[in-house]
């Protein structure tokens, strides 16, 4: 009966021992290698979309500056335009002073016509001075069209960082978790083998 008995507690001891070795697979660190492998992959797509995004990007910067240039030329040519306007209006105010003193009929009429031709020259670059201004117009909106682009392309690798950042939260927290059941694990150990030892020195003894 006694040596029944000391094989029963032999077999529980053995059992418990199984129990905890069996502890070790349970929960194992499944879930934490799928989201290394997630995270791993997404952050190769990351790296590549990163890199056609900031090409994106330089493309676009490329075109603002082009834009930028151009507008520059066309508020100079503006300037010039208008500066010679202002020149031409000098000198219809002039033909229209000489004519006011002008007694003779052909005279006054080569005087007229001149202002004419004057007029039509100030016409000529009110018209132009339009163009640049539509050319000028033309070049803002390219220009915010790639800041839109620019803006964009910053904001999906945002939203990419924050996804990868998201895998690497999940993966802290199972890791945690895992480390936490590794602990208890240790510690229910400690316990059995102590326990067990001192069944053997029990049965020894005994």
């Amino acid at each position: 009966m006694i040596k029944k008995h000391k094989q029963l507690i032999l077999i529980i001891a053995l059992s418990i021992g199984i129990f905890f070795l069996l502890m070790d697979k349970c929960g194992s660190s499944r879930e934490a290698d799928e989201l290394k492998g997630e995270w791993k992959k997404a952050n190769e797509i990351a790296k590549v979309e990163r890199l056609i995004k900031e090409e994106t990007i330089r493309e676009q910067k490329k075109i603002i500056k082009k834009q930028d240039s151009l507008i520059a030329e066309a508020n100079k040519e503006v300037e010039i335009k208008n500066s010679h306007i202002s020149s031409l209006g000098n000198t219809v105010a002039d033909l229209e002073d000489e004519f006011g003193n002008l007694t003779d009929k052909d005279a006054k009429i080569s005087n007229l016509t001149k202002q004419v031709e004057v007029w039509k020259e100030k016409f000529a670059l009110s018209q132009s001075i339009i163009a640049d201004k539509d050319a000028i117009i033309f070049s803002l909106s390219q220009k915010y069209e790639s800041q839109v682009i620019i803006s964009l392309e910053y904001k999906s690798m945002d939203e990419a960082s924050r996804g990868l950042l998201a895998i690497r939260n999940k993966q802290v927290k199972e890791l945690e978790k895992i480390n936490k059941r590794l602990r208890l694990t240790s510690r229910l150990k400690t316990g059995f083998v102590v326990v067990l030892a001192g069944l053997i020195v029990y049965n020894m003894v005994k």
